[in-house]
């Protein structure tokens, strides 16, 4: 079999780019080796937020981007992903840092607005009163990742994709530094591009190339947990300014709470086990927030591996290697609100067209150039 592109990997990145690839006409084949937002990855486990604010810069034309294509993504696939337009809400226990905070808002044209007490309590009345300010942010919400994968991959069918789940790629061929194609068991994809989406298992695929340098990426379980479903009295998402929490409350009714806190290791360096220490923190958390919350005690606990770059922000794009080969991986634990921007990005890279959002700072180069020091710019919390 012959195909134009292989994307290898079936998350929220792979179904986004199969689709933008199908709909322009690209003959493309998505490759999973579970299923469509495989439980244990990502994108199963996904909080599910979306915002432009608390990132790093060189994600912000993606995260803005992709913000007005998720308001309008439903229509346009064709199917209910639990868009909830919510906006953001960051609690402060004091004003230390608002100015500078809103000051970096406007020049970055991030629309928020500061609360006082009286402020948090008109968007919520069950939020603590211990927070003396908030920082509203008009855009952003959350949405239903598992739904959005599944919606991006039957809108990329619809447009002629070819999805195999079940099926390993073992490596990449390549010949005279050109991609041939990828090999599956004993067989063998035609293709004349892959695109490695497949997340913290990124740099295994990677390595068949035999390139001399290596993804500087490692796996990451952060724990999430779940409570019994309450009524509707949870709007904006929340963080706490200093704190480790991102809240929302789904449609199903439950109270959902992610920030970044850890499994327990598994067995492997590809699974982790339940964290009663995470737990208890994670729950100290959403209390100090919704005092109301302790009504509804933890029904479940989950998790995913996530993809930690080594300066947390995704790699994008090929490579000077190989021709053919491009990555789009590491999004570290923030891809999500971006996966509409990642999806056309890399469509327009693979048909060598300028792309239409920027990724400058994203591409591999700077992992590269030894002159370069990894940092992070302006992102203060996962979500």
């Amino acid at each position: 079999m012959r195909v134009d592109v292989v994307v290898v990997g079936g998350g929220i990145m792979g179904a986004s780019i199969s689709y933008h690839l199908a709909r322009q006409g690209v003959k493309v084949m998505v490759i999973e080796k579970g299923s469509i937002a495989n439980v244990g990855g990502a994108s199963r486990a996904s909080a599910g937020g979306l915002r432009e604010n608390d990132r790093d810069l060189r994600e912000l034309p993606l995260a803005q981007y992709s913000l007005e294509r998720w308001k309008r993504l439903e229509e346009e696939l064709e199917e209910d992903i639990e868009f909830t337009p919510s906006g953001q809400l960051k609690l402060f226990n004091d004003t230390t840092k608002l100015e500078k905070i809103m000051e970096d808002n406007k020049k970055k044209r991030i629309p928020s607005t500061i609360l006082d007490r009286q402020g948090i309590k008109e968007v919520s009345t069950h939020i603590s009163s211990a927070f003396s300010h908030g920082i509203y942010y008009l855009n952003g919400g959350h949405a239903n990742p598992y739904l959005a994968t599944l919606a991006f991959i039957h809108a990329a069918k619809r447009y002629g994709a070819i999805v195999k789940t079940g099926l390993g790629v073992s490596g990449i061929s390549v010949k005279s530094g050109k991609v041939q194609g990828v090999f599956t068991g004993d067989k063998i994809v035609s293709c004349d591009k892959v695109i490695n989406a497949t997340g913290a298992w990124a740099p295994i695929l990677h390595e068949t190339l035999g390139i001399e340098w290596s993804l500087p990426i490692s796996p990451r379980s952060p724990q999430m947990s779940a409570t019994l479903p309450a009524p509707k009295f949870l709007g904006p998402v929340i963080s706490i300014e200093g704190r480790k929490l991102s809240l929302k409350q789904t449609m199903d009714g439950r109270i959902r709470a992610g920030g970044g806190y850890q499994s327990d290791p598994g067995p492997t360096k590809f699974s982790a086990t339940y964290s009663e220490e995470s737990l208890n923190e994670q729950r100290k958390q959403v209390l100090s927030v919704l005092p109301e919350a302790s009504s509804y005690p933890v029904d479940f606990t989950y998790y995913g591996i996530e993809a930690q770059c080594v300066d947390e922000v995704p790699i994008l794009g090929s490579i000077p290697d190989i021709e053919g080969y491009l990555l789009a991986t590491g999004f570290s634990g923030h891809g999500f609100t971006l996966s509409p921007g990642i999806g056309q990005v890399m469509a327009d890279i693979v048909q060598e067209k300028e792309p239409t959002i920027s990724i400058d700072g994203l591409t591999v180069e700077r992992l590269l150039d030894k002159s370069i020091q990894y940092e992070k710019q302006g992102r203060s919390f996962p979500g």
